[in-house]
């Protein structure tokens, strides 16, 4: 089954791994410090921006992102669901996209921005871990939800779930816990993940998922 998985997605983990090496080189680069300088001004931008209405807006948007409510969801699913392969398939993408983000975030080891309006994370920088957990959870769990349901209420419930997933990226920067950059390369790093992701379940577990909701 391993082996099955490794050879029908070895696209994804080499865009994966390429990417992480194309990361690790820019941050090692003399591009770096022309990353550094657009990060401040867009962080510079932000600031003039701030708008306590829009503060508190984004700061329980923010919240989203976080890990206990991904958590929370994942055990809600394994108590309540009679179909474990909802449990099995959201933990297990929600665990790999966490990996990603502490490894790439141990070989980067880009320090946290210093001032932002909100708590900051004890942890690197790059990447938006939020952001990129964020992506995988979010579409996967809209996915399997919506496995057997087509057309235009598909296409809405997709769209909120980008807009939620594209606003809980902004927040990191407009409430200066992470870097513009920071925000993309886990926009990078979130959706090659969730297209393999996706991969994995049409041709493993979408046949069995669909069975059992037709049951």
């Amino acid at each position: 089954m391993i082996k099955k998985v490794l050879k029908e997605n070895f696209i994804y983990i080499f865009l994966i791994v390429f990417a992480i090496i194309v990361f690790v080189l820019l941050s090692k680069s003399t591009y770096y410090e022309n990353i550094v300088d657009f990060d401040n001004k867009v962080i510079e931008w932000f600031n003039i921006m701030h708008v306590n209405a829009f503060t508190k807006i984004l700061t329980f948007i923010t919240n989203l992102g976080d890990w206990y409510l991904p958590i929370a969801v994942i055990v809600c699913i394994f108590l309540f669901f009679k179909n474990k392969w909802y449990f099995y398939i959201l933990a297990g993408s929600y665990l790999f996209s966490g990996i990603i983000s502490f490894v790439t975030k141990l070989l980067i080891l880009r320090p946290i921005p210093v001032v932002a309006l909100i708590n900051i994370p004890n942890s690197y920088s790059f990447p938006s871990g939020h952001t990129l957990t964020s992506i995988v959870f979010y579409i996967t769990l809209c996915y399997l939800l919506t496995i057997n349901i087509k057309g235009f209420k598909r296409t809405i419930i997709l769209f909120l779930i980008v807009s939620l997933i594209l606003l809980i990226a902004l927040s990191r920067v407009y409430l200066g816990v992470h870097f513009f950059s920071d925000v993309v390369g886990g926009l990078i790093l979130g959706l090659i993940s969730e297209m393999m992701i996706i991969n994995i379940i049409n041709k493993n577990f979408k046949e069995k998922i669909v069975k059992s909701i037709e049951k």
